[in-house]
């Protein structure tokens, strides 16, 4: 009987272990009827049998923590105390500890693990001796005492040295991953869960669901929001199925405040309410209770608060300073300080947001940025000027941008100071001049193209990736045309983009970025080529023009932002309608016209004749709010036939306007399934001198990639997919392979002018921050000029002719605004765009 207890004892414990909490449960339950377990009756004292009874209770009480019940399982190990063996009793303190951390109970938690500490580091065993450290690690982790946190891990995996648990390293290993993010070492941090990922795929893949907890944390702290909550929901499935409740809970909280931070108000109070009434019903109250302040964070930034609101959120910071609990608690206190102030209490305000910035790290820097924020609302409310506040806020952000190398973190950083920037964007509309709100819109958008690439796609290793990707695609590709199932090798695809976005993340930033250009500077440059900068933003709710380059800088306030997000929305449907149209009857293509038409001219109505004395007959460069990113400007009356480029930022097209133009040869190259495709890149590559010319059949992107570097102008006529999901991978294919946007951002001196002639490549996503990603956002951030793409798929016959047009101006002398402008005079609804400058 004893021998088959050890057995499921042992059982139970590896099945602990490597996270299959009601497994282990029900087998330690097992073993608990095999030794006939009585809590009414409990052994004698000294008994193998009572010693095995007692090491069975604290793993089922650890079990019991997991599973949401930390009281029952406190109360097995007051059970199992009285006849736990001498040596066993550091074990059982330290799983006194380990439940008392589950239940958030932080100060008990370090008191019971100093009492574990001298009898396992004379009794052993050594596994558990380990374990001390790095459970104390995570209790100083929740106390905000990271260094100390760090010391502990050390100790952890010095005694892993003796110690052949690889599993229990790996969780170590991971512990301090997250405590460099914690830290802000983010990159450091993904590296590292590489690493880990391996050995729980190897030892215990269970375990697996806590990496995707972890990069979610990852993402959450360069503000992407969206992949962060999709990797917490499959997290905490994986936690519930395993049956850890308590787990699952914790990340259900941390998605909620993911959807909070896009203001996706009522799914952030469901799932922060799901998160406490779990955590309620586990005892963990500390965490119920940030959950509860979860929900009135998303009330405050909805405006559905009454006025007791501010006491609210002052009991609950005041039960969580009760029970030793720091995390998020300043980020309470500044809540309730920014609801007094709200009301113009302002008894106790400066108390509320007197403390010291966080140090390193993105809770911190969330927290920094949330009291300068409160500051500036302070500052309003006494009639005082807020912006040093908001400046200085944005200007931390700024520094932290530069530490990453991806650009889907640069641009996901954006979200972080939304706020801030809103804020401060209302108030110089209202209190500013009209070059004040230039200035500060500037801060608001296309933040990423300030940091110059890191060009991670160049090295060696990412290459390899690289190429297996292209075989891969080219494999489902074949798949595809045959007929034939191409799931797994779908699945492939996904992996290699994955382990390629994942290099791409951990590669640290340049820690510089481009200067500011005051918008005098812009003014004087439009003013010099006879250029109106049109600069759109959102304040009040309408959309507001900063114009530059006329006799001054002028405010004008434009329409409603959701009637012209409304109509730019049609006018893209029409665009998209027309292309469907093209080969179908006369009557059909006129109705959809007559509908562009009208829209058309009820957007200009609304956006653009306030502002047509201004801009005269002048060039137009139009710096779109994030929300008409897609709109097919050359299509509204007032810029038909005009030279425009769309740019995202006025800045982004000073500095481009300012650049060096590449001189390198002209390429031009075509991609297969493109009827017309030869026949347009020889025409085009006819008008150049000693171009580079790269027909379907023998297109390798490498050697595209290659010819794009330094080139002065390159025509790519092949078929492309914006990835709305996967923005870097976004591509062009071509005849041995596609070439990703991530690419692009490797090249040493990218093209001066780009022209993408088929697809809709010049649609982006819009990130949370304002910034856009995409194939053509790509080539903007590499450092090309001027890219013309599309915002709809084009007919071959079309682009072929447009485009050969369009190249025989540029040859002739004219910038790409000019071209496009006169080419397009006599097709009215095309739609290509010049992006840039």
């Amino acid at each position: 009987m004893l021998q088959s207890a050890w057995r499921l004892f042992t059982r139970g414990q590896r099945l602990n272990r490597r996270g299959r909490i009601a497994e282990s449960a029900e087998v330690l339950d097992k073993a608990l009827s095999l030794l006939e377990w009585d809590s009414e009756r409990p052994p004698a004292a000294g008994t193998a049998r009572a010693r095995l009874i007692a090491k069975t209770l604290m793993v089922m009480s650890a079990n019991m923590a997991n599973l949401g019940e930390s009281a029952e399982g406190l109360r097995l190990l007051d059970l199992a105390e009285p006849f736990t063996d001498p040596v066993d009793r550091g074990v059982l303190f330290h799983q006194r500890a380990f439940n008392l951390w589950q239940n958030s109970r932080l100060n008990d938690a370090v008191h019971w693990f100093a009492e574990a500490e001298p009898h396992l580091a004379a009794n052993g065993p050594d596994y558990m001796y380990a374990a001390l450290f790095h459970n104390r690690a995570m209790v100083w982790r929740d106390l905000g005492e990271l260094h100390k946190a760090m010391e502990s891990i050390q100790k952890a995996l010095q005694v892993h040295e003796t110690v052949d648990i690889p599993v229990n390293r790996a969780k170590t290993i991971l512990l301090e991953a997250m405590v460099w993010l914690d830290l802000g070492d983010v990159t450091k941090a993904l590296l590292t869960f590489d690493e880990v990922r391996v050995q729980f795929r190897r030892y215990a893949p269970d375990l697996e669901s806590f990496i995707e907890a972890s990069y979610a944390e990852a993402l959450f702290s360069v503000g992407m929001y969206g992949q962060a909550a999709e990797r917490w929901a499959e997290a905490t499935a994986s936690q519930r199925l395993a049956g850890n409740r308590r787990s699952a809970a914790i990340y259900e909280f941390w998605s909620a405040v993911a959807a909070l931070e896009v203001n996706r108000f009522e799914l952030a109070e469901q799932r922060a309410r799901r998160a406490m009434d779990s955590l309620y019903e586990q005892g963990n109250e500390p965490m119920a209770f940030l959950a509860r302040l979860l929900i009135l964070q998303g009330r405050f930034d909805s405006g559905q608060i009454g006025p007791d609101f501010a006491e609210k959120v002052a009991r609950l910071c005041d039960a969580l300073e009760q029970r030793g609990w720091t995390l998020r608690l300043k980020q309470a206190k500044i809540l309730a300080a920014r609801a007094k102030i709200k009301v113009k209490d302002f008894d106790g305000v400066e108390k509320l947001l007197d403390s010291e910035s966080g140090g390193p790290g993105h809770d911190a820097l969330a927290e920094d940025l949330a009291r300068y924020l409160a500051k500036a609302e302070l500052a309003i409310a006494r009639e005082q000027d807020p912006m040093p506040e908001l400046r200085a806020g944005l200007d931390l952000l700024d520094d932290y941008r530069t530490t990453f190398g991806s650009v889907e973190f640069q641009a996901g950083v954006s979200a972080l100071g939304v706020q801030l920037s809103q804020k401060g964007l209302g108030y110089t509309t209202k209190h500013g001049t009209p070059s004040d709100m230039l200035r500060w819109a500037e801060r608001s958008r296309a933040q990423a193209l300030r940091v110059p690439p890191v060009k991670s796609s160049g090295t060696p290793a990412a290459r390899e990736a690289l190429g297996r990707l292209r075989q891969a695609r080219q494999e489902l590709w074949d798949l595809q045309v045959e007929g034939e199932d191409g799931a797994e090798a779908l699945v492939r695809v996904g992996e290699l983009e994955a382990q390629i976005r994942d290099y791409d993340r951990a590669k640290p930033g340049p820690g510089e970025q481009a200067e500011r250009i005051a918008p005098e500077a812009i003014h004087e440059l439009a003013q010099s080529r006879e250029t109106v900068v049109v600069s759109l933003f959102e304040a009040g709710g309408n959309v507001r023009a900063v114009l530059v380059g006329g006799g001054d800088i002028r405010h004008v306030e434009l329409m409603p932002l959701d009637e012209a997000a409304e109509l730019g929305s049609r006018l893209g449907a029409d665009l998209d309608a027309l292309r469907r149209t093209f080969h179908h009857p006369e009557r059909l293509r006129q109705s959809v016209e007559g509908s562009m038409r009208r829209n058309a001219a009820a957007m200009s109505e609304g956006l653009l004749d306030p502002i047509a004395d201004y801009v005269g007959d002048r060039q137009v460069v139009l710096i779109p709010h994030s929300k008409l990113a897609w709109v097919p400007w050359p299509m509204l009356p007032l810029l038909r036939g005009r030279p425009l480029t769309v740019s995202p930022s006025a800045e982004a097209w000073w500095r481009a306007v300012q650049k060096p133009a590449a001189t390198g040869p002209a390429l031009a190259a075509a991609g297969p399934g493109l009827g017309r495709a030869g026949e347009e890149i020889e025409a085009i590559a006819k008008l150049y001198q000693d171009p580079v010319l790269i027909h379907a059949d023998e297109s390798d992107p490498e050697a595209v990639l290659k010819a794009l570097d330094g080139a002065a102008v390159a025509h790519l006529a092949a078929h492309g997919h914006h990835e709305p999901d996967n923005v870097l991978f976004s591509r062009l294919d071509f005849g041995l392979g596609p070439l990703n946007a991530y690419e692009l951002l490797g090249l040493d001196q990218p093209p001066q002018h780009v022209v993408l002639s088929a697809c809709d490549l010049g649609r982006s996503t819009v990130e949370v921050g304002n910034e856009t990603l995409g194939f053509t956002a790509a080539l903007l951030h590499a450092g090309t000029s001027t890219v013309v793409s599309s915002l709809a798929k084009v007919p071959d016959a079309m682009a072929a002719e447009m485009m050969v047009d369009y190249h025989r101006r540029c040859a002739a002398g004219a910038s790409p605004a000019e071209a496009l402008a006169a080419v397009g005079e006599r097709r009215p609804w095309h739609p290509f765009v010049a992006f840039g400058a």
